[in-house]
């Protein structure tokens, strides 16, 4: 296994109640008293980080030896099919038009013994031998995680030059709700499974194992539910729930943007429109607004076939979920975010588009106009927009049917995958104007 660096960390488990506990690894000595019901908790000192394996000894009456145990960073990745989505899967599909993965022979063939892979596969609260505890990354336990947990720790072990534990938790298919403590969830009659099934299940046993944070990739299903400000709040709560089991409301949590799909020809309980992912990213945004240590990866540009709800591009999601990491949390120098609309300004039959982040560029793939751009006149009515580059920060606008543009949008609707981007290769953030929302949806 990996124990979190830089961190107290917790060694917990169960023995008769009352009996003596005794802790051993490297030069610590700890020792403890088990409780009534005979669970105990005990603290080894912050470490640097060790990629030297050492064993770490549990004596109580007997004595359990974990061998080959390593300290460096720990993370927790969660979610719906996305996020589970296996290494053997994506191979399937590791030649995409943008950029390519690892194939099968490739995967087969991963051996990192500095990244240590633990797989939840079901409930925690019931014994089962499916939940194998820590692996090496090696084969099959690689084939086996998610690929965007994996290709998250490929990256961030190879920039940190530390090992890296990953454990991963997730449910295809799952809405939120079932990750949230039962009696805190926003109740929603259409949540396809109960709330706090998860979080008891596979979350909540988790802790205190000491973490650096977490990744979470979700939100299709509640997409399909046409949530907004619900899944805003119960977002929030999720993430402040989690860092409560761990003591810590300041855990990084990290998520991804869902990516580009035809909702509307989806054939769910709530009729959608192309407009309904473009209103769940901005529900799933709002979550920055009101928690800390939080922040989002765009995927406008990571799914080559719209009817597919499983976008093939996990080892992007993973390497831009680790350079969030990489720069919020580790304050290693790394362009993390893609071009983010500043203000828009309408004059002279168009409209200015400043952007805020604009010194790590702004680059057009595929030719010379910006797509993703709708304007409406005052009437509510969008249409297809161009954008141009102008100078350093900001764009120029127009539609030939909107002389008079009141309103903008980008990339605002199901189909639309626009082609900005800055150097880094990050594409630009979805948006809309204050006021387009009482325009027509």
């Amino acid at each position: 296994m990996v124990l979190q660096r830089d961190k107290p960390v917790s060694v917990y488990g169960k023995t008769a109640a009352g009996a003596p506990v005794k802790l051993i690894f490297g030069n610590q000595v700890k020792e403890g008293v088990a409780g009534a019901d005979g669970s105990f908790q005990l603290l080894l000192d912050a470490m640097p980080a060790n990629s030297n394996g050492q064993s770490l000894f549990v004596i109580s009456g007997d004595t359990v030896e974990y061998k080959d145990v390593l300290v460096g960073e720990v993370w927790l990745c969660s979610g719906q099919s996305n996020m589970e989505y296996t290494m053997n899967r994506s191979a399937h599909w590791y030649k995409a038009k943008r950029s390519q993965g690892l194939d099968s022979v490739q995967v087969s063939q991963e051996n990192n013994p500095a990244i240590r892979l633990f797989l939840v596969h079901r409930d925690l609260n019931k014994p089962t031998d499916r939940n194998k505890g820590w692996q090496r990354a090696e084969n099959p336990w690689v084939g086996q995680f998610s690929a965007a947990g994996y290709y998250y720790a490929r990256e961030l072990q190879s920039r940190l030059h530390v090992p890296v534990g990953m454990i991963a938790a997730s449910v295809p298919g799952s809405a939120i709700e079932p990750w949230l403590p039962a009696r805190q969830a926003a109740q929603n009659k259409d949540s396809v499974e109960p709330a706090g099934k998860f979080f008891s299940g596979l979350i909540q046993p988790l802790a205190p194992y000491t973490i650096k944070g977490f990744l979470w990739y979700q939100g299709e299903t509640n997409c399909m539910l046409n949530q907004r400000s619900e899944y805003t709040q119960n977002m929030k709560l999720l993430i402040t729930s989690w860092r409560a089991l761990w003591n810590n409301d300041s855990l990084p949590f990290y998520y991804v943007q869902i990516a580009p799909f035809n909702y509307s020809h989806s054939k769910g309980k709530m009729q959608q429109n192309d407009r309904s992912i473009a209103f769940f990213h901005e529900a799933q945004d709002k979550v920055l607004g009101i928690t800390k240590n939080t922040a989002r990866i765009i995927t406008t540009d990571l799914a080559d076939n719209l009817e597919d709800i499983h976008p093939t591009y996990k080892w992007e999601i993973g390497k831009r979920l680790a350079w969030l990491a990489l720069d919020h949390t580790y304050q290693i120098k790394q362009v993390s975010e893609g071009p983010r609309i500043d203000k828009v300004s309408f004059k002279n039959h168009q409209a200015r588009v400043d952007f805020m982040n604009y010194k790590s560029g702004l680059v057009v793939h595929d030719g010379n106009k910006i797509t993703g751009f709708e304007l409406a006149a005052a009437d509510g009515k969008f249409y297809p927009a161009t954008g141009v580059i102008k100078g350093k920060k900001y764009v120029q606008v127009t539609a030939p049917e909107v002389p008079n543009p009141v309103a903008l949008r980008f990339a605002w609707k199901e189909d639309l995958q626009p082609n900005l981007f800055n150097k880094a290769g990050l594409p630009a953030e979805p948006y809309q104007t204050s006021g387009a929302e009482t325009v027509e949806r």
